[in-house]
């Protein structure tokens, strides 16, 4: 068996121990995989304009977990790239960790496709569709209802046995498909811009509270995230400036 077909296989295993531990039934998370990454680490949702780059996982030294996501992407690819980082917190990318030769990458994948398109749902619901729509309809259809990249779904078929469909194909070249099948965009062609920290927020706000960290500070501190917050501390520190001034 070589390193590729090893890491899929292992992923694989572990993707569905996964969705029996965590849900117990065979199910499009969709969007709950962002609840799923958060109970596991500590995300990071940032708005970077490059295409390449999608998200990272993290571990500090003292053992703090951290996820990346690049909010640049659309929806539908950035739910994707949480599940592919999940895999780097697992106990399969743990089991895996010893040997040098194994293609984390390529398991995160495969990781992110079992648990967002779940085998027997997908291979169930493939077969519905074909007998109804066309192969690239059957595709977008369930590229929506799981919540994923169209070549995802196109390239998870063929892991699961089934007839591949347009493999080469571009996010782009799906949507343009969409269009010419009368299939209206949806928020999940599109980014939903933003950046927040959620630990790093609450721990700036409890600093505030317990007077280690001015609101100025804490404004400047916090403008990347949570820019509300920051404008609220910049307003309330200006106030407190001008009654000192009197």
């Amino acid at each position: 068996m070589n390193p590729k077909e090893k890491a899929e296989q292992i992923a694989e295993a572990f993707a569905q121990d996964y969705l029996e531990e965590t849900l117990g039934h065979d199910i499009f998370i969709g969007a709950f995989i962002e609840q799923l990454v958060t109970d596991e680490a500590n995300v990071i949702y940032h708005w970077v304009e490059d295409p390449g780059y999608f998200g990272a996982a993290l571990t500090s030294s003292e053992n703090e977990r951290f996820i990346v996501i690049n909010t640049y992407h659309p929806l539908r690819m950035r739910y994707f790239t949480a599940a592919h980082e999940l895999w780097h917190l697992t106990k399969g990318s743990l089991y895996a960790g010893d040997d040098p030769n194994f293609d984390h990458e390529r398991a995160a994948d495969r990781f992110a496709a079992a648990v967002m398109m779940p085998k027997a749902l997908t291979k169930y619901l493939w077969r519905q569709f074909r007998k109804a729509y066309t192969p690239e309809m059957a595709v977008i259809h369930i590229a929506d209802m799981a919540g994923v990249p169209y070549k995802a779904v196109a390239r998870r078929l063929q892991e699961l046995n089934e007839k591949p469909v347009h493999l080469k194909w571009t996010e782009e070249q799906w949507g343009k498909c969409r269009e010419a099948v009368g299939l209206n965009r949806t928020p999940l062609d599109m980014p939903l811009r933003g950046q927040h920290f959620t630990a790093y927020e609450k721990a700036v706000n409890q600093m505030v509270k317990e007077q280690e960290l001015n609101k100025l500070s804490a404004a400047n501190k916090l403008s990347p995230y949570a820019p509300a917050l920051a404008e609220q501390y910049q307003q309330e520190a200006a106030y407190k400036d001008r009654q000192n001034e009197d």
